[in-house]
């Protein structure tokens, strides 16, 4: 009814001026126009909730997209036209529909926000199909000028991976490397410029190994995991595939980067297992989610881990048993400071910290087919993770957001 007057009064009230055709065409193109951007009557408002005594990190939230069109009464086809903004400030929020799915069409809206202790946001949603493009958060791509490393980043870190190319020459690595960085544009494409440039001009001081300012690659993967790399543990020794076989990008932003790798059959001291890995990295964080699925035959269960390698030197605390691993590592040039790694899980996912194999190790229990999800991400002593008290604060409060979700309401 709110919306009728509202359209009535747009056209010159309830009858008393204007000639009645004049009046009618109006309120058609009112109407229409009202349709148009999803505001036909009185929208709702999305309420997001912090029931934490402290201030949450920036983090991208996952609305099942159905609720925000019946909400705001937007109709499905202005979906892709659907802007979200802060209903206090009047900001813009950055979004971005994604298929949770994983279909083709998307079911899920996503929002970047930062929600203070015990705070409280709201947010409306409006069509408009001239909204400027959102800035990118989050960037990846297959990087040819290195065989078939694929890479992705937001504004905090950086990780790549390796493909069936660099795998044919020689290097078999199937864990996941890390380059830190201190600044928050994207580095992989200057990174790799750079590098090829020192090639060519047999320069060492453009090597992407060298800090220019913005950060390095100092990382050593080799045949190690890495920073959350997977594999089977058998009798205290890592069973670890090759590089990966295919690779499948899911959602290019702006606030989610996310993508599918499998892996060729391998022997795990006398099981065969695949692999198949989905990886999400969000705006705003530190740590991918990873979900991986082993398939096997010739066992009930096997045991799979997320690892942190352990270079020499290297310190690890598990400060929250089963759901926390934190590795303060030594790069490769002692001038790079120290490279912080960790690991955690949702304690539903029923995992065991320990320290084996030259890795600080999560294990999970499963069943050929089962999947286990967990959060890997890398910090640098000279950004935003000056010491290891420091980054397992991070990581338990990742754990703590984690177990404590925002709540989302609407009125």
């Amino acid at each position: 009814m709110r919306g009728w007057k509202r359209v009535a009064g747009m056209c010159g009230g309830d009858g008393a001026k204007g000639a009645v055709f004049v009046r009618l065409v109006c309120i058609q193109f009112v109407l229409a126009l009202l349709l148009l951007t999803g505001q036909e009557t009185d929208a709702q408002v999305l309420q997001l909730h912090n029931r934490l005594p402290s201030d949450r990190t920036a983090e991208v939230i996952e609305i099942p997209l159905s609720q925000v069109l019946l909400h705001a009464h937007i109709p499905e086809r202005s979906a892709q036209f659907l802007v979200a903004e802060d209903a206090a400030s009047k900001q813009r929020v950055p979004a971005q529909l994604y298929s949770a799915a994983g279909g083709s069409s998307p079911d899920t809206l996503l929002l970047y926000v930062q929600l203070a202790a015990k705070g409280t946001k709201e947010f409306v949603f409006r069509v408009d199909p001239h909204a400027p493009a959102q800035n990118a958060l989050v960037f990846g791509r297959e990087a040819p000028e290195r065989k078939d490393d694929f890479a992705w980043e937001n504004e905090l870190v950086t990780y790549r991976i390796y493909g069936p190319a660099l795998q044919a020459t020689g290097e078999i690595a199937s864990g996941i490397d890390v380059w830190s960085k201190r600044v928050p544009n994207f580095v992989i494409d200057s990174f790799y410029t750079r590098d090829l440039e020192g090639q060519r001009t047999h320069n060492p001081a453009l090597s992407y190994h060298r800090d220019n300012g913005q950060g390095l690659d100092s990382y050593l993967v080799g045949p190690t995991r890495g920073c959350g790399g997977t594999a089977v543990l058998v009798d205290g020794r890592l069973y670890a595939s090759k590089n990966y076989t295919s690779l499948h990008v899911l959602a290019d932003g702006p606030i989610r980067f996310a993508f599918e790798v499998t892996y060729a059959p391998w022997d795990a001291n006398g099981v065969v297992v695949t692999e198949k890995k989905q990886i999400t990295l969000d705006a705003g964080t530190h740590l991918n989610r990873i979900e991986s699925t082993y398939t096997f035959q010739g066992a009930p269960t096997l045991q799979m881990v997320a690892g942190l390698a352990m270079h020499d030197g290297a310190m690890v605390e598990f400060p929250v048993a089963g759901s926390v691993a934190a590795v303060w590592d030594t790069p490769q040039l002692p001038s790079a400071g120290r490279i912080a790694t960790g690991i955690v899980a949702d304690p539903r996912e029923h995992a065991v910290t320990r320290e084996e194999d030259g890795h600080a190790l999560m294990v999970f229990t499963r069943r050929s087919g089962e999947p286990f999800v967990y959060y890997a991400g890398s910090g640098w002593s000279k950004a935003d993770m000056p010491t290891m008290k420091d980054w397992t604060a991070y990581l338990k409060l990742q754990l703590l957001q984690m177990e404590h979700p925002v709540i989302q309401s609407w009125k």
